[in-house]
């Protein structure tokens, strides 16, 4: 029975597999085990053999028990094969050929790495930083070529393999990545998307990025492209801050440092102020005409978005677009030619169901991670850590 729970705690699944000794110091745990003979399959003729050519005893780390790493001595036998007259080892689930760790140990380890740094999962398993990234490393995650109807695609700052800037492609209605790739150029999304079955792809949710639609002109021809809802209302926010910082600049110190304090609050949406708030907001507008005038842009342009519906989308957006074109204020220009070059996808998120909540969440996720590790330079050991931590959430999660 002690044997038999020293076997489990180990995480050994061998059945021929037995304790032969336990013994322990002040820093760590021993344990000598030993194989029973077994038929085994000769890798080189496929004939069984129990014939006994000699011994080997390896040393293997084990886990961590009660705060005290376990070293494992494991007596191994080389069979021969009478048929070939080869000689092998015996075949151990509990440990890989050329490995010093058990594989329990290993698949601990790996699990830790979704959720956490190479180092703080490399201590928890008394295994050193560079033997889980070797281990890491050799690991293979299989991706998607068979691309779904909804994409999404999104950028992100991973400072990875020399550039600033990766790609991930995502499954939007099924939440899920598909992919990660090394940088955010035309040509790399082109042949992603060309080396994969896109038969499937109807819908492309993107931000307002030229070279997104490019690639995705080039790859998929003439697919349904959505504008992230959140990406182009954002450019109004900015166009309002940018006036408020022209205006800032021109005040003396204290009603500079009051009206930059209050960028928030000219942002907050009218319908979630409160009086108090409205009065506030009254007397900022007074400080000159300009900022009024891009803060009555800026809440046009929010009741259009908050309000309209596919029916209404259309005519709302035009008449946000005049409204812009007789303003007086640069900033609202650009917006308006923004809002003109990417009319149509604009309008689209009106009438489908999709953006890019999704991936700004995956995003998120990945700065959490890269934080955790303090950056991670190398490309394929990034990509592999995303990939890794959805496989493991959708096991625990099940």
């Amino acid at each position: 029975m002690q044997n038999h729970f020293i076997i489990e705690m180990l995480g050994i699944e061998d059945k021929h597999v037995d304790v032969w000794e336990v013994s322990s110091d002040s820093a760590k745990f021993f344990v000598e085990l030993y194989t029973k003979v077994k038929k085994q399959k000769c890798p080189f003729c496929g004939n069984r053999t129990k014939s006994i050519h000699g011994y080997r005893t390896q040393t293997i780390q084990g886990p961590i028990v009660s705060n005290k790493p376990v070293s494992i001595s494991l007596k191994k036998r080389r069979y021969l094969c009478k048929a070939c007259n080869h000689t092998f080892y015996e075949k151990l689930q509990m440990v890989e050929r050329y490995q010093r760790c058990t594989r329990s140990i290993q698949t601990t380890a790996l699990t830790y790495t979704a959720v956490g740094s190479f180092t703080t999962a490399a201590q928890l398993t008394g295994m050193s930083s560079q033997r889980l990234l070797r281990i890491y490393d050799r690991k293979e995650i299989k991706t998607r070529k068979v691309l779904p109807r909804a994409l999404a695609i999104d950028e992100f700052k991973g400072d990875a393999g020399g550039e600033r800037f990766q790609t991930v492609i995502a499954d939007v209605e099924n939440k899920e990545i598909v992919d990660v790739l090394p940088d955010r150029k035309v040509d790399t999304i082109k042949a992603y998307l060309q080396s994969c079955d896109t038969s499937n792809v109807e819908i492309v949710v993107m931000d307002l990025s030229k070279s997104f639609k490019q690639a995705i002109r080039k790859a998929l021809g003439n697919p349904l492209i959505i504008a992230d809802r959140f990406h182009f209302m954002r450019q109004v926010y900015w166009a309002l801050d940018e006036v408020r910082r022209e205006v800032q600049r021109d005040l003396e110190k204290k009603d500079r440092i009051y009206m930059k304090k209050s960028k928030k609050l000219l942002w907050k949406s009218t319908y979630k102020l409160s009086e108090e708030e409205r009065e506030k907001v009254n007397q900022l507008l007074q400080v000159d005409p300009r900022l009024e005038e891009a803060y009555n842009l800026k809440n046009k342009l929010d009741q259009w978005f908050k309000e309209s519906n596919e029916k209404t989308a259309t005519q709302g957006l035009e008449g946000c677009l005049m409204a812009m074109k007789d303003s007086n204020i640069e900033s609202f220009h650009r917006v308006r030619k923004t809002f003109e070059r990417w009319k149509q996808e604009i309008l689209h998120s009106f009438m489908y169901p999709f953006n890019n909540g999704y991936i700004e969440g995956v995003n998120n996720t990945i700065k959490v991670a890269k934080r955790m590790s303090y950056g991670i330079k190398n490309f394929n050991r990034l990509k592999k850590k995303i990939l890794w931590r959805q496989e493991v959430r959708r096991v625990l999660t099940q």
